[in-house]
């Protein structure tokens, strides 16, 4: 009998199924739904109730406001999603265990009211100065002010481009080619794809490396596609395109300028390698936006800090580099390869690339040696499956010809820089 319970009310909760029906709550104090929010209960279970949030609203009240980017006055009334204190830390969930000590927690008969509840966004339960979450510090949790602007005068709190539907490491496609004497890919199986071109003299611009859209705002590449002292205004990126551009169109969509750019400070050239080869480009539209989640542009899921994939995993990396290394014109369309991680032991071998690979740097190539990144895929990235989603595992960064025997790859390691990367985008790591 209660396997049979079981099943109906998972038919009824989550398949909705035939014979089953929802009807509007009478009470709706059962749900307690603000911002227009309708209470629904399920007719053969009239215990069972939950909010219907209309557009904009989510959260078990319709309590957090997904369109808020700012806070008015002190924010006292800011129910955006905002999750960061200023130091770029992650801040607790209001429900947390550690919390229930505090006087602001998700447990108070007042939560709601606050804005507190099973989450950790920034609010201002106590009328303080701006909205202010609770963060982990050692073994403490610390009240800290978040990273949350104040609206200026006049302006909507409307949506952070952060928080508009990206999912990062999802994409629509899987086939699988190889850059080296391979055929194209759809920018669909590689959508956190960035393309960096570079003005030359007369102002028209070239193809000059990749990048992968780790955020919204922020691209990330090799430091050694860039002169140490880079114009920022020499300098297109376009994301969503399969075809290499012969022709820039500067009116073009899904087309950024740079508006940061940030080399690694330690960032040097040895006899064949590079060490610290990693750049992060802050990118913005000609009307300042951010880029916007669509079928072609997505972005890519960022590791956890210091930890790899397993070795030899598939992997795929992908460019306009060369299809081969006697090449002297980059290929038109996009192109991918699947290529396995090899251990850091086995690339520091003598017949592989010695003392020249380090802890910071991660190599990866075909069983065969039939296919590998090559001249022009700098700066592109080397993605792996973990969890059911595809994470930037290394950046290309160098290697001695293409597809050579016991020549691998060699990436820049990602989960090395995670800290790199956080300090200097304030973004919040693994998600």
């Amino acid at each position: 009998m209660r396997a049979l319970q079981a099943s109906l009310l998972l038919c009824v909760l989550i398949l909705g199924c035939r014979g089953w029906r929802r009807d509007h709550a009478s009470n709706t104090e059962n749900c307690g739904c603000l911002n227009d929010g309708v209470c629904i209960s399920y007719k053969y279970f009239s215990k069972i109730h939950r909010c219907s949030c209309p557009e904009n609203f989510i959260g078990e009240h319709c309590e957090i406001d997904i369109s808020e980017k700012c806070y008015k006055g002190n924010g006292h009334s800011y129910r955006g999603m905002a999750n960061q204190d200023i130091m770029g830390r992650r801040c607790l969930k209001w429900n947390s265990d550690a919390l229930a000590s505090k006087m602001y927690h998700a447990n108070r008969p007042d939560a709601v009211k606050l804005g507190l509840g099973k989450h950790n966004y920034c609010r201002n339960p106590d009328n303080g100065e701006k909205p202010w979450c609770f963060v982990q510090i050692k073994r403490m949790q610390l009240k800290r002010e978040c990273k949350v602007q104040q609206c200026s005068t006049g302006e909507k709190p409307l949506s952070s481009p952060t928080e508009k539907g990206f999912q990062c490491g999802h994409k629509s496609m899987t086939p699988r080619f190889k850059i080296v004497g391979g055929n194209t890919t759809p920018i669909e199986n590689q959508p956190w794809f960035a393309a960096i071109y570079r003005k030359l003299r007369g102002g028209s611009f070239s193809f000059t490396c990749g990048g992968t859209l780790i955020s919204p705002c922020w691209v990330v590449s090799a430091a050694h596609c860039f002169p140490k002292i880079m114009k920022k205004e020499d300098y297109v990126i376009y994301l969503g395109q399969s075809k290499r551009k012969s022709q820039i169109d500067l009116s073009g969509d899904n087309q950024f300028e740079i508006e940061t750019p940030i080399l690694h400070e330690n960032f040097s050239s040895g006899a064949i390698a590079f060490h610290n080869d990693i750049a992060l480009l802050k990118i913005r539209s000609k009307t300042g936006q951010c880029a916007e989640p669509s079928r072609v542009v997505q972005t890519i899921c960022l590791p956890k800090a210091y930890e790899d994939v397993p070795y030899g995993s598939d992997c795929e990396v992908a460019g306009f580099g060369y299809e081969n290394q006697n090449d002297y014109i980059y290929p038109e369309y996009l192109k991918m390869a699947v290529v396995k991680p090899i251990t850091y032991r086995q690339c520091g071998q003598p017949d592989y690339y010695g003392t020249e690979v380090t802890p910071q740097m991660l190599c990866a190539a075909h069983p065969e040696w039939k296919s590998d990144a090559c001249q022009g895929d700098s700066g592109g990235p080397l993605v792996c499956p973990v969890d059911g989603r595809m994470v930037l595992v290394g950046i290309v960064s160098w290697g001695i010809d293409c597809a050579a025997k016991n020549k691998p790859g060699v990436y820049t390691r990602v989960s090395h820089f995670l800290p790199w990367i956080e300090a200097h985008t304030g973004l919040p790591g693994p998600i």
